[in-house]
């Protein structure tokens, strides 16, 4: 939906209204439909406040709705053979996630939890399931968006069994640092990026401190060789 148009909308429709056609307007998967069919898709969805540390879904749980998030922050994340937590991805604003059956390519490993107090829009199977069917490309576009995200669920647990600790710690802090070389993560978030224990990653980071690559500061990871952390990976 173009913005001249939302700004039309300011003053025949609440803030709620206004919110959730902001929303589903930017997203990926409903990027071909017309302003009309984004209004329509608006009047289906709910919208939901949600505190930090709200669990969407679980292995256990069968859940056939699609989340979108307005503000805040998701993690995806499943449990490994020892325990710990391993993050998948996080997601910002303007993202979506939910346990899709419908596609094909379902999430049942994985739980979703807020990390932040969120704002979220949620759109059931069987109205999902009438837009696909009027809207076929939208089809499409969820079902690549799903496989991006399941490639890179095998990725992370396959450099869990595959790469040495520090390879991990190193190939995670070049994937956050792709935008800036500064990254604002503590050493446990890392331990759950990772996969690893808490105290095997501060040990990790000592280390690269130690040799220049890296400056350690509170919640904060400052790059200073980025090539060196590219070798220590290709090693």
């Amino acid at each position: 939906m173009k913005s001249k148009n939302l700004s039309n909308l300011k003053t025949t429709t609440g803030s709620k209204q206004l919110m959730k056609l902001t929303l589903i307007s930017k997203l990926d998967i409903f990027r071909d439909l017309s302003d009309e069919e984004v209004e329509q898709v608006e009047a289906m969805v709910r919208m939901t406040y949600c505190k930090a540390g709200h669990v969407f879904f679980s292995p256990d749980e069968k859940v056939e709705v699609l989340y979108m998030l307005k503000k805040g922050k998701v993690q995806i994340y499943t449990i490994n053979q020892d325990g710990r937590r391993l993050i998948i991805d996080t997601l910002g604003p303007g993202t979506f996630f939910g346990e899709m059956s419908l596609t094909a390519q379902s999430m049942q490993e994985s739980f979703a939890e807020a990390i932040e107090d969120s704002l979220i829009c949620v759109l059931g199977r069987s109205d999902i399931e009438a837009l696909i069917m009027y809207k076929p490309i939208v089809a499409i576009r969820l079902l690549d968006i799903v496989s991006q995200r399941l490639r890179l669920t095998r990725l992370r647990l396959e450099e869990t069994v595959l790469q040495s600790a520090t390879i991990r710690v190193c190939s995670t802090l070049l994937r956050l640092s792709q935008d800036s070389l500064i990254i604002r993560i503590t050493h446990q978030e890392l331990a759950d990026t990772t996969g690893l224990f808490r105290e095997t990653v501060t040990t990790i980071l000592d280390e690269l401190q130690l040799s220049g690559i890296l400056e350690l500061s509170r919640k904060k990871i400052s790059i200073k060789d980025r090539s060196e952390l590219q070798r220590i990976t290709e090693m």
